[in-house]
């Protein structure tokens, strides 16, 4: 049994949270006043949070929900980090003062999350030797309902990939949290982030679903979205997000082959509780405003930083910016903010290896 922390109360935060205590861990989970309430209030309403779906199963008494980050923090052995990428800067403000040595720190999923945990340590000073990592892609695809319930919509059992920042800890980090998921390591965080799925798939289907997203009740993407037009804007998006992560010396792992299987659902009737995972519900969803800020926007941003374009996320950036009146591109994660502007290819891969030139 581990001293485990969630820190985020979303779907993904409370699932996490009740599989890992079904897992036989003491769990807490610690989210930030003013967010996620409905979440907090309804599990401590009821005393635990029930877990249904196609994976882990089970109704489960979380130690304890809490806003108070010291106490969480600072009495954990591992720590899940689940919230949206957009709030990594200012979690990470919010952990650092509490961190200590042996800590081993996961992101899900990791968009460079990692990397900005270790700048701000660095910026205030923090010594504590952690091992601290990503996930590629998130814990699981999952949805909250209601009377602290959750929905998973895959089967559990698949090998997670992950990878340290820096990288030489990689081996460090699988062997913590293989203690609870398989685990199989990646290059570094640059290719579980290029190699997560929402990176190509969110925000460009999103942007072509606009319409149907503001007219249909409960909007499910992944249902109703996958038209043959939209699969080939994710393709084509996703052959931007390749040429990257071929320059960079990274294996692909897409997702556009599995954008087809949904697509078909006559031939691939065994992902109906996937296909029913709703969102986005409005065009200011987090499949809009997070993929456009730390998805396309690092896509470009690399692809710049390495001598290659990337106009299609570009583009994306662009028109998600104006639906929603806000420079996702300025607000965005780049190269530049990452501490990582101006540098080559080699010199981006020894960094993440190293952690420094």
């Amino acid at each position: 049994m581990k001293k485990i922390t969630v820190v985020g109360a979303g779907g993904t935060g409370c699932c996490t949270a009740a599989e890992l205590t079904l897992l036989g861990n003491e769990v807490t989970l610690v989210e930030q006043q003013g967010w996620c309430e409905e979440n907090i209030a309804a599990i401590k309403a009821r005393g635990g949070f029930e877990l249904t779906g196609l994976a882990t199963a089970g109704y489960a008494e979380i130690s304890e929900v809490t806003s108070d980050f010291e106490k969480a923090i600072s009495g954990s052995e591992v720590i899940f980090v689940t919230a949206l990428s957009t709030r990594h800067e200012a979690l990470a403000e919010v952990m650092f003062p509490y961190l200590k040595d042996g800590q081993t720190i996961l992101f899900s999923a990791g968009s460079c999350g990692s990397i900005i945990l270790r700048k701000v340590m660095t910026e205030k000073g923090c010594t504590a030797n952690i091992v601290v990592g990503e996930l590629e892609g998130n814990m699981f695809p999952c949805r909250i309902r209601p009377n602290a319930t959750g929905f998973i919509g895959m089967p559990g059992g698949k090998p997670k990939t992950i990878a340290a920042f820096p990288a030489k800890d990689t081996d460090k980090l699988c062997a913590v949290i293989g203690e609870f998921y398989k685990c199989v390591p990646a290059v570094n965080v640059f290719e579980t982030t290029l190699n997560a799925s929402n990176i190509i798939v969110h925000l460009g289907g999103s942007l072509l679903n606009t319409g149907a997203v503001e007219t249909t009740e409960n909007f499910c993407f992944y249902d109703q979205g996958l038209t043959p037009s939209v699969l080939k804007v994710i393709e084509a998006l996703g052959e931007e997000r390749d040429a990257i992560s071929h320059k960079l010396g990274y294996t692909v792992r897409s997702s556009v082959g599995f954008m087809k299987q949904l697509a078909d659902k006559e031939q691939f009737p065994q992902f109906s509780g996937f296909r029913s995972l709703e969102g986005p519900l409005t065009m200011q969803d987090r499949y809009i405003f997070e993929d456009a800020q730390n998805g396309a926007t690092f896509l470009h941003s690399l692809a710049e930083t390495i001598g290659l374009s990337a106009p299609l996320a570009r583009a994306f950036v662009t028109v998600a910016s104006a639906i929603n009146g806000s420079d996702f591109y300025a607000t965005g994660r780049t190269m530049d903010k990452l501490g990582m502007a101006g540098m080559t290819a080699e010199q981006i891969n020894q960094y993440l290896q190293e952690g420094t030139l």
